[in-house]
């Protein structure tokens, strides 16, 4: 099966941190620079205009305007370009841009929103062109899964693997292409915004502190600067041989599970949830390794980011999955997967007897080897 690129699969709790942290204050006519937002569009039955900003999880209103002959306006101050949302009434329909202080027009047709034009933004240009060279990779990587979803039901594996090693070679050119973009472009705003949304999520500590450091000064305090800053520090504290952030969090009866209640035995902190196909997938895998090897030590910690407790217990008991289950209910604001910079799941942490973490994501046969491998050792 071709793996689908892990840029284009993030969590929707990772892309939500791309648009946190703003500062949208109001200007006198003392305040410079500012921002003005001029817009006209056809075709508008809305009544209302809103600035918005994704935030903590949801969109958070800064600034409404009322819309006269499908014109509207706005006008602030921003400290640095961050992404922002003009939204209409209830329509989910919105108009994405980078804000930044400056004369900003707005044209187009309210019946054809993807097409409408924002003008007059440095940082929506930049983002845009990038976007439009990126869809270059998209559309060929595009093109070879259509080619394996139309692949005859007798496909022999070879024609398979064949297609996967092209979506692999396309893949690799367009994280190189997004790294080359990123290191010609360190000073703007928009470029950190680009590394949080395709590469963050990806990188190792090493790869995250080069990341950081290349970012000019001038632009370290943008809120996606940030958030890589932080990124950085959380997945310090679960590097592996370091001890394992200690937690706890209440099962499905709401008795607290604590991790250091495991203290002495290898454990693996396995983050899933019951929507998750992939996680559901291997969980026949880590159910074979627990069986294998629970008598000589081992156990697993199921930590879901599920927000449904019916589909949550009943994915445990559908998948033979005997072992400890906590969860707050909070999906991707899991407390224990923030502790641990959780991206993605499935996301696994095997600690070992005294508590440090020895591997993380294994899988398949990885976590059988793995397991062997340690508890060998001890003999």
């Amino acid at each position: 099966m071709i793996k689908f690129s892990r840029l284009t699969i993030l969590p929707i709790a990772a892309s939500m941190l791309l648009f946190a942290c703003g500062n949208n204050e109001k200007h006198s006519d003392t305040q410079e620079p500012a921002f003005s937002i001029n817009a006209s569009l056809t075709d508008a039955n809305f009544k209302m205009a809103y600035l918005s900003e994704f935030k903590d999880g949801q969109m958070v209103n800064l600034d409404s305007s009322v819309i006269t002959d499908g014109k509207f306006s706005f006008s602030g101050k921003m400290d640095l370009p961050e992404v922002r949302y003009i939204k209409f009434n209830e329509d989910k329909k919105m108009i994405p841009l980078f804000l930044e202080n400056s004369e900003i027009t707005i044209e187009g047709s309210a019946a054809l929103m993807d097409s409408v034009k924002v003008l007059g933004s440095e940082s929506n240009n930049e983002y845009h062109a990038f976007t439009n060279d990126l869809s270059e990779y998209d559309i060929k990587q595009k093109a070879i899964v259509d080619k394996f979803y139309t692949l005859p039901e007798n496909a022999t594996a070879e024609e398979q693997s064949s297609l996967e090693a092209e979506y692999d070679v396309i893949e690799a050119q367009k994280i190189s292409f997004i790294e080359d973009y990123i290191a010609k472009n360190t000073t703007k705003v928009s470029s950190a915004y680009i590394a949080l949304r395709y590469l963050v999520g990806q990188y190792d500590v090493k790869q995250l502190e080069k990341l950081y450091n290349s970012f000019g000064e001038e632009i370290k305090p943008s809120s996606y600067v940030k958030v890589i800053e932080e990124r950085l520090a959380t997945i310090k504290k679960s590097m592996i041989g370091t001890p394992a952030p200690a937690f706890s969090q209440n099962d499905a009866d709401g008795n607290p599970i604590a991790l250091e209640s495991f203290k002495g035995k290898f454990v693996l902190i396995d983050f899933w949830a019951s929507w998750c196909a992939p996680c559901r997938a291997e969980n026949p895998n880590v159910v074979a390794a627990y069986n294998k090897f629970h008598e000589k030590g081992f156990e697993v910690f199921g930590v879901s980011l599920d927000e449904s407790k019916e589909k949550w217990l009943a994915a445990i008991e559908k998948d033979g999955l005997t072992w400890s289950h906590v969860s707050d209910l909070k999906g991707w604001g899991n407390e224990v997967a923030k502790l641990y910079g959780v991206q993605g799941i499935p996301h696994s942490v095997l600690v070992d007897r005294e508590g440090n973490i020895v591997a993380k994501n294994l899988r398949g046969e990885e976590l059988h080897k793995k397991l062997a491998e340690v508890l060998a050792t001890e003999n």
